[in-house]
């Protein structure tokens, strides 16, 4: 039995989908080098770079939509139902799952416990991706912004992927609301809007379809 979805949640759903879906290909234009596509991202020394503070503001809305994005995959493939699985080969640029973030520490090499502390070593190239003057590479946004528009690009194949990811027993949305949909920033209708669907995707990849 497939679950059943509120009005208001196709209206919102419906919104959302296509305002995040432009909004992306603004986000792209503005961080994209002037003759790269979606496709091409591999190269950080390409990536231009933005003032910090743009940057972070950029990063927030890309959480914003990234769990947007989660959440509408979730409700529409449990409305669905059981959909046929996704083509073996299929690759998703997009994570459908939300991660407890690790922390990430770094070990000390034996014999130089100080070793992270150092400048590097005469000669040795900075990543591309380091703040400069108070600039940051676009490189990593620029990648996150791809794997959105890559869902856009194959939503058949996103929606076969969630399908089969909603039948795993731990679940792929976190239950608590996400950080980027209680953002103080927020337009609060707009914050109501995102939180709500969190709670109808929360209540649709724990329905039970069979």
């Amino acid at each position: 039995m497939s679950f059943p979805v509120p009005a208001r949640t196709h209206d919102l759903i419906s919104r959302w989908w296509y305002t995040v879906q432009d909004a992306v290909q603004n986000l792209w234009r503005r961080c994209n080098p002037a003759e790269g596509t979606a496709h091409d991202t591999g190269s950080d020394m390409a990536a231009p770079h933005l003032p910090r503070i743009e940057a972070g503001a950029i990063s927030l809305t890309l959480s914003i939509f990234e769990a947007l994005v989660r959440r509408m995959l979730v409700i529409m493939c449990a409305e669905y139902g059981p959909m046929v699985p996704p083509p073996e080969g299929g690759r998703l640029l997009f994570c459908l799952d939300e991660c407890l973030p690790v922390p990430v520490i770094r070990a000390p090499r034996a014999g130089d416990l100080d070793y992270c502390l150092k400048a590097p070593a005469a000669g040795v190239p900075m990543p591309a991706y380091r703040m400069v003057d108070g600039l940051m590479s676009s490189a990593p946004l620029l990648k996150r912004i791809a794997a959105l528009i890559h869902v856009f690009e194959h939503g058949e194949l996103y929606l076969q992927a969630m399908s089969a990811r909603l039948l795993a027993p731990p679940k792929p949305l976190l239950a608590p609301q996400p950080k980027a949909f209680l953002d103080p920033t927020l337009d609060p209708e707009k914050a109501d809007n995102m939180q709500y669907l969190h709670g109808i995707a929360l209540d649709a990849q724990s329905h039970d379809s069979s």
